[in-house]
C-alpha cells in the first residue's frame, strides 16, 4: 500500500497547485458571498422596516374602517326608526284626515238642519 501511495507523490506534487487556486478562488468567492449576504442583510431590513410602517398604516386604516361601519350602523339604525316613525305619523294623519273629513260632514249636516230648523220656525212663526 505504502508503494502505491509513493508512487502517487509526483502526480499529487502536480495537482497541488491547482488545488491551492481552487481553495484560493473558492476563499473569495466565501467572501463575495458575505458581502452580498450582509448588503441583502441591509436590504431585508430596509424592507422589514418599509413593511412595518405598511402593517401600522393599515392597521390604522382597519381601525378606522371599523369606526366608519359602527356609524353606518347606528346611522341605518337611526333612519329605521325615523321611517318607523315617519309610518306612524302618516298612519295618525290619515286617521285624524279621515276623522276631520266626518266631522264637517257632520258640521255641514247640523247646519243645514239648523238652517232649515229656523228657516221652518220663522216661517211658521209669521205664518200663524
Amino acid at each position: 500500500m505504502w508503494k502505491q501511495f509513493l508512487e502517487l507523490i509526483p502526480h499529487l506534487t502536480r495537482l497541488l497547485p491547482h488545488v491551492d487556486r481552487f481553495i484560493q478562488q473558492r476563499n473569495s468567492g466565501d467572501d463575495a458571498q458575505k458581502k452580498n449576504l450582509e448588503q441583502f442583510a441591509q436590504m431585508t431590513e430596509g424592507l422589514r422596516s418599509d413593511l412595518a410602517k405598511a402593517t401600522a398604516s393599515q392597521a390604522s386604516l382597519y381601525r378606522q374602517l371599523n369606526e366608519q361601519g359602527e356609524k353606518m350602523s347606528t346611522l341605518a339604525s337611526d333612519l329605521h326608526d325615523s321611517r318607523s316613525a315617519l309610518q306612524s305619523a302618516e298612519t295618525r294623519i290619515a286617521t285624524l284626515e279621515a276623522l276631520l273629513t266626518t266631522t264637517r260632514t257632520f258640521v255641514i249636516i247640523t247646519l243645514a238642519f239648523s238652517v232649515l230648523t229656523f228657516a221652518g220656525v220663522v216661517f211658521f212663526h209669521f205664518h200663524r
